[in-house]
This record gives C-alpha cells, structure tokens and sequence, in this order.
C-alpha cells in the first residue's frame, strides 16, 4: 500500500483525493496546509481517515509518508519539491513540473544524488488511452506519421491564480503544457518550436496562443492552440502515410479511434470509468516503480519532463 501526502489543498487536490477513495493500492495518508483550518476541511471532505498536517514541513518529515503528491500553485512546485527531496521523500509534482528547465534539471540533479523517485503528474501520459495509441502509431496502422493537431480550452479566465503572474499563470502554462506534451509524445522527442502567435492581457498573461511545431528533419507538423477564455472542443488528430487517429478530448481521452484513408472507421476504444479515474493510473504507476526500486515513472521519464520544461521556456520567449 502506497501511503500518499497532498501538499496543497487546492481544487486539483480534491479531485484527486476523491478518485482515489475506493483504490485498493493507494491510501491518502496524510494533507498539508500552511492553514490547519483548511487542511482539516479538505480532509473531513475527501480523506476522512488522513492525518493533517499543519505547514508543509512536517509533511515532508513524517515517517507515515511514502510518496508526497505537490499540488501547490506553479511557481511553488521547485521550492516544494527540493524540501521534500532533501527529507528524502518520493514526489508526484502537478504539472506544470516547474516554470523552467534551469528548475526541472536542478530537481532531478538532486533527486538522482539522493536515489529518490520524482516524476510529472502529467496524467494524460498515465491513461491507458494514451498507451493505446502509442501501439497503434508502434505497430504501423496509420504508417508514418506527418501531421499532428490539438486544442485544449475552457472558459476559465475568471479564476484568479490564471491572472496571476505571479503564481505563473496564463493559458499556455495552464494548458499548453498538456498539448506540448501531446506533440512529444506522438511527433517525437526529435521536434523544435517553429513559431508562436499569443494575445495577451495588459498584464502580460497569455489569454490564448497558437504555435507550431515541426521535428528536426522536417517530415512531421504540429499545429497547437489553447484557450483560457472559450470552451473549445479539446480534441487531436494524428495523420498518418495510411490513416489517421482522432482522440476525444486530449485532456482526458473518452475515446480514440482509427481510420483508413477513406475515412472508414477500423477500430474505435472508449475510456473507462467515470471522467475523474483518469488520476487512478498515475498513483498506481508511481507505487508500481517505487516498489520496483525506481526513481522514474516509465510513462513520464525525466528527459519527457526536462524537453516538456525547455519548449515551454522557448514558447513563453517567443510570446
């Protein structure tokens, strides 16, 4: 049984804790709060039996912890998880893993140097939707691939950490994250920022922004946008030599499927479980790994975080 600490009690905190209520591997241990109040509201709401913990510190030192899920706003996640690894404690860190790569590389510097296990709560990559298109793409079904599309946006631009500069918001950190992710993961790691179009408040907040990609060699595209201001359709499309994939809902995938190029369907799969058991698999694989002795989840390994964090650092450069 993985014993889980939840640094943050934010909303993406909640929905997590609440997904993981019946799960049979993992158990919510322990919340930490710089405010004991709310520590022990989100605990009386979603995790009953978990001990509360007042300031994040005494999280990162108790010994009825095995692995600390950091839910804290952007811009705290470095500081956060350099105090959890230097009490030598396994972390989970909700993207985005750290605003920059100079972050990323000094987080797993010395996680590697203490043999502790870190990874992204990138939960997309966790899903077993995400695996199934990987052994599509694998195993040749729609050849090699050419072209590649995704947008991801809510109307959100009312909550308050997105126009914080401070707590590192804007539409691309939020979200963009996710369709960088998408890129790399279905482009290829061999892939470089090809331009960046980004309106923007006064504040400097990027509302929504559009950007392309393209691999090295320059056989694959990639056309991106994310929104913090208007409900978008959230899907992707994969294009192939010999077909296509289309993915419902990127963020959290309700179905994939593949077509020739007729656009005959050949095999269509749906998510299952409801919209929030998505977070499920991300916890199973880091107690999976931990059990096995390793410092890295397979489906987020740090060189996918690392390129994640130095495309993000060109991308806001290019805004």
């Amino acid at each position: 049984m993985l014993r889980v600490g939840i640094l943050g009690c934010g909303n993406i905190a909640a929905k997590v804790a609440d997904s993981l209520k019946r799960n049979k591997n993992v158990v919510i241990a322990g919340v930490a709060s710089r405010e004991r109040n709310k520590a022990k509201k989100f605990a009386a709401a979603h995790c009953p039996d978990a001990k509360v913990f007042t300031g994040y510190e005494k999280l990162a030192k108790s010994d009825e912890i095995d692995l600390i899920y950091i839910a804290t706003p952007n811009t705290y996640h470095y500081e956060h998880a350099i105090m959890c690894i230097k009490e030598y404690k396994n972390i989970l860190v909700e993207k985005p893993f750290a605003m920059s790569r100079a972050e990323a590389d000094s987080i797993f510097f010395e996680a590697k140097n203490r043999g502790i296990f870190v990874a992204e709560a990138m939960w997309t990559s966790y899903l077993p939707l995400h695996k199934q298109v990987l052994e599509w793409i694998s195993k040749g079904r729609i050849g090699a691939v050419k072209y590649v599309t995704a947008n991801l946006g809510y109307d959100i631009a009312s909550v308050p950490r997105l126009n914080s500069t401070v707590l590192g918001g804007g539409s691309y950190m939020d979200l963009g994250v996710y369709t960088t992710n998408f890129a790399l993961s279905f482009m290829g790691d061999d892939i470089k920022v090809a331009r960046v179009f980004a309106r923007q408040f006064s504040s400097g907040i990027d509302r929504d922004t559009t950007y392309s990609m393209e691999s090295e060699d320059g056989n694959i595209l990639g056309n991106f946008y994310v929104t913090m201001c208007a409900d978008t359709d959230r899907d992707g499309v994969i294009v192939g030599e010999r077909g296509k994939i289309k993915l419902s809902n990127i963020n959290n995938y309700r179905k994939v499927a593949i077509y020739a190029p007729n656009d005959t369907l050949l095999e269509e799969v749906e998510a299952e479980g409801d919209y929030d058991h998505g977070y499920v698999y991300e916890f199973e694989s880091c107690a999976k790994a931990i059990s096995s002795g390793l410092i890295q989840a397979p489906e987020m390994p740090w060189a996918r975080t690392v390129r994640i964090c130095q495309i993000n650092d060109t991308i806001r450069s290019m805004m």
